[in-house]
């Protein structure tokens, strides 16, 4: 089996990981991808998706086998530990913060998994080439990023597949420079090293090379082997933003084109392209765009994938959310702006729309994809040939006639060309090699195939005829790649996407004469192909897989996956609530049905017991049930309102005990999200003071000890967008609600009720710079009545608070009613607003981080915002039979202004965290609720 021939080639390779590995195959995405961790156990997840349909993952003779090697090399990684952090280990179990190698940037790790994904299987992203192809073309405009700037969450063009391209590129130049046993030394001592975020160190001791002065040597040699960039012949560029730009297609079909809104004068048809493209301004979308650049947005998109004209419309496909745990790609229809979904779970992608409508795509099954048509409105799929787990089909084209089908089949290693009937029968194979081959597109006449290839160690454009098949002539010798050809309805041109470093570009460029092309060498050129060392022997054998295969199948437990592997100290301090310490835990089980957390503290300074019990259990799929159970206490301030100015005479100490059952009801999809939380709880509170002379002063309400059963209702929805260069959600409305409804035991009164409501609103606006401006307001309101047991607090500081680690936050909390400037809770009372208006600005985007110190800055904005808000009681609710005092009667508004510094970071350079540095000033009562006359302030996350 894939996983024992991997764990055993890794073993060969690195120090084995502890215990056993929990593996899931799960079959819920229709995206090729895996994951793995060791906490709180090992665990590798992989979906049951072939990568045949991304091109740059097409390198492969067991895509299983790939995916399972590179996510087990991160387990055999992250999970070594020694020293120091092996003797904390022991006292706190598989704590998460005393596993070493995840303070490394995530360009080790990926570049680790990808080095060994190709070293153990011959295969991979280091033996096709994107990865140097992304590579040369940073070199050819003098771009290749430093260190500092590989992060995961990068903005700046190819995002977060630098650390994939960047990493792998690393660990593969020292494994060739000096020995690939080095990269076992360095892992060894970096699981030791006190402080493994410092990487430099690490690798100078295990390669003789910091990785800082390997990385400039790298860096000189794509340097120094850089060539001119060599357009095709006659290149046309009509695209200029760059990034993601694909699937090139010439409009041959005028049923499919909506009118101008603009009314403008349109070139012809012949002359006019659309493609899919994502410029990271806007959201993915359909694009239309002449031969002299002129472009205009047809229609937005879930995704990047192929759109193909038809009587109908715009044929496409794209993923869709169907449960919150299952994604599928469906086939829509789009005419004159209107979309309309044509299959619901058919789990298509790749198109390709004969004139009559009649669609040809690629369909996904468990672990293997087949090659399908599919009629004009979605109702009927036919299977034209399957394929499975050594045998998978991409991107299928009709023949200009309709009669023929050109599809790339992959099988062991090897891709080619079919030729096929439209009943699926084979007609001939073409162009077979040990190389990643994509895109077939059919010349005008139907008697030959332009295709790419990386026969030559990069994608290149190839065509053959199907009457001298051994004939493969080459069109192109771009210095870096060019992809996904379409041959214009005259005959005479070609259109495609040419990859830059800034990302991929639509131009065209005229056919050449077919006999004036050169013949290509039908073998494969690794880009290392003069390395002798970069591989092992083969895995195969490594491991008796009958004997594997033969252990007995069990009924699914999830009980070993809960029990604790792990505890955090806690540790507590504050001005209000004194110091104190304790302990949490937690677990949840390999598939995520169930998951706790327990927290226990005792509070030193008024020896106080507080404790937590969260528990969740989703095998429902929906709803999902949660459970909560607490003991906690709250202090808040009491004044003697007798002189002339208040007087703080002591505190007011609450302990509460609740215990809760929630049902939530989610239904996210890519462009909205909905959700329904139904609840019932039970709180008891019970009343104190500080001295205890004080509680016989105090409103009757507070002097007994009263149990609240109650029921709740929160509803959400909101469909913002939030584009890859975007500062702040986009063109869309948040909105939310909650509704309580509780009842006092032994009250002889009605139930008290409560609402809350809030409502965002965010407009983009196109006024320059890296990213859209936007401007946003938010408006919340809540109403209780005179008996409820709580008050809404209004005032301070809304934000997020950052983990450092359990129970050490830093940052700030989610506020309803905040209003900058002021103290948290300034007001409080039975009736609250507040509202929020900002204005956001894009600043700039360094996209880099700070050379030894572990920080990323990926983009910085600004804002500047007015704030009001307010929470009173009623003078007819100081009646001691609720929470409101006679302080709260008649709070009049609070109200601020000032600006704010943004800055999207990475800690670690990876662990994406929005830092947040503000002035406020409040503008009334500063000095009644003790508000400063200005307000500097920091924070993390975002106002709303």
């Amino acid at each position: 089996m894939n996983a024992e021939r991997a764990y055993a080639g890794l073993a060969r390779e690195l120090a084995p990981p502890r215990g056993t590995i929990d593996l899931v195959i799960t079959d819920n995405a229709d995206f090729v991808n895996g994951y793995a961790t060791p906490f709180p156990s090992n665990r590798i997840v992989v979906y049951a998706h072939p990568s045949s349909d991304v091109e740059s993952l097409r390198n492969y003779s067991d895509w299983n086998e790939l995916v399972v090697t590179h996510e087990l090399t991160h387990i055999f990684h992250l999970d070594r530990v020694r020293g120091i952090w092996s003797v904390g280990q022991r006292l706190f179990g598989r704590n998460p913060v005393l596993f070493p190698n995840e303070y490394e940037p995530s360009w080790v790790a990926e570049g680790l998994a990808v080095y060994y994904e190709t070293r153990l299987t011959g295969a991979g992203r280091l033996e096709s080439g994107e990865h140097f192809m992304a590579a040369r073309a940073a070199a050819l405009k003098h771009e290749v990023p430093h260190l500092d700037q590989l992060s995961r969450g990068t903005s700046r063009y190819p995002g977060g597949e630098v650390v994939y391209i960047y990493g792998s590129l690393m660990f593969d130049y020292l494994s060739r420079t000096k020995s690939p046993a080095d990269v076992r030394k360095f892992v060894e001592k970096s699981s030791a090293s006190l402080l493994p975020m410092f990487i430099n160190r690490n690798a100078k001791a295990a390669f003789g090379i910091s990785f800082e002065n390997a990385w400039r040597a790298l860096r000189d040699s794509l340097y120094a082997q850089r060539q001119p960039e060599q357009d095709p012949p006659g290149w046309i560029e009509v695209t200029r933003s760059g990034r993601t730009a694909l699937f090139p297609r010439w409009l041959g079909n005028s049923s499919a084109v909506s009118a101008d809104p603009a009314g403008s004068a349109v070139a012809s048809i012949e002359n006019r392209l659309f493609y899919s493209g994502a410029n990271g301004k806007e959201a993915p979308a359909l694009y239309e765009v002449d031969l002299a650049g002129h472009e205009r947005r047809l229609g937005r998109r879930n995704g990047v994938d192929r759109n193909s004209s038809g009587p109908e419309g715009f044929f496409f496909t794209q993923p869709e959310l169907t449960t919150p745990y299952e994604e599928r790609s469906d086939l829509w229809v789009e005419r004159e702006g209107v979309q309309r979904r044509l299959t619901h779970g058919a789990r298509l992608h790749s198109i390709d729309a004969r004139t009559d409508g009649k669609i040809v795509a690629i369909q996904n099954v468990p672990a293997a994809t087949q090659l399908v048509t599919v009629s004009t409105d979605g109702k009927s799929i036919r299977v034209l040939a399957r394929g499975g787990l050594d045998l998978q089909w991409a991107d299928p084209r009709w023949s200009p006639d309709g009669t023929r089908i050109a599809a790339v089949r992959l099988a062991r290693g090897r891709s080619e060309i079919a030729i096929l009937d439209s009943s699926g029968a084979e007609i001939a194979a073409l162009a077979g090699a040990s190389a990643i081959t994509a895109s077939p597109a059919w010349s005008r006449d139907g008697r030959a195939v332009f295709f790419t290839s990386e026969r030559t160690g990069s994608s290149q454009l190839f065509v053959v005829r199907l009457d001298h098949p051994s004939e493969i002539r080459r069109v192109t010798s771009v210095a870096t790649g060019i992809f996904q050809p379409d041959v214009s309805p005259d005959g005479h041109r070609i259109a495609a996407s040419l990859y830059r470093a800034d990302g991929y570009h639509i131009g065209v460029f005229p056919i050449p004469d077919f006999a004036s092309l050169p013949l290509a060498d039908s073998l494969r050129n690794s880009p290392r192909g003069e390395c002798t060392s970069c591989m092992t022997p083969s895995m195969a054998g490594a491991t008796d897989s009958a004997a594997a295969a033969a252990l007995p199948i069990k009924r699914y437990s999830a009980l070993p996956g809960l029990l604790p592997t792990y505890w955090f100290p806690i540790f507590q301090s504050s001005s209000d609530n004194g110091s104190g310490f304790g302990a949490e835990t937690g677990g949840n089980d390999v598939i995520g049905r169930h998951s706790y957390d327990i927290q226990y503290l005792h509070n030193t300074t008024h020896g106080e017991n507080s404790a937590w019990l969260y528990y969740r259990y989703a095998g429902l799929g929906t709803p999902v049930l949660g459970l909560n159970a607490s003991q906690s206490y709250s202090r808040d301030a009491l004044f003697n309102f007798s002189g002339a100015k208040p007087n703080r005479v002591g505190d007011l100490v609450q302990r509460s005990r609740v215990a809760s059952l929630q049902l939530v009801f989610a239904r996210p999809r890519v462009r909205t999200y909905s959700g329904l939380a139904i609840g019932t709880d039970v709180e008891r509170k019970s009343y104190g003071t500080e001295p205890d002379s004080l509680l016989s002063r105090v409103s009757t309400f507070f002097q007994k000890e009263s149990t609240y059963p109650s029921v709740y209702l929160r509803a959400d929805w909101k469909n913002s967008r939030r584009p890859g260069l975007s500062i702040s959600p986009e063109d869309g409305l948040s909105l939310s609600t909650t509704l309580r409804q509780r009842w006092r035991t032994g009250s002889s009164t009605a139930a008290s009720r409560s609402a809350v409501a809030a409502a965002s609103g965010y407009k983009s606006l196109d006024l320059g710079g890296f990213a859209h401006h936007v401007f946003a307001v938010r408006i919340a309101a809540g109403l209780a009545d005179n008996r409820a047991p709580d008050r809404f607090a209004a005032g301070g500081l809304s934000g997020s608070s950052l983990a450092i680690i359990s129970g050490l936050d830093v940052g700030g909390q989610r506020r309803t009613f905040g209003v900058r400037g002021y103290p948290a809770g300034a007001e409080a009372g039975i009736r609250a607003a507040a509202g929020s208006a900002e204005f956001r600005a894009p600043l700039f985007a360094p996209s880099r981080g700070f050379r030894f110190v572990p920080l990323f800055v990926d983009k910085v904005s600004a804002l500047v915002f007015g704030d009001v808000g307010r929470a009173y009681c009623p003078a007819s609710a100081v009646n001691g039979s609720g929470a409101c005092l006679a302080s709260d009667v008649g709070n009049p508004w609070m109200s601020s202004f000032g600006a704010e510094l943004n800055v999207d970071s990475g800690i670690q350079l990876d662990y994406a965290a929005r830092l947040r540095l503000g002035i406020a000033i409040p503008t009334v009562r500063r000095q009644e609720l003790r508000a400063p006359a200005s307000l500097v302030y920091a924070t993390f996350g975002t106002s709303f």
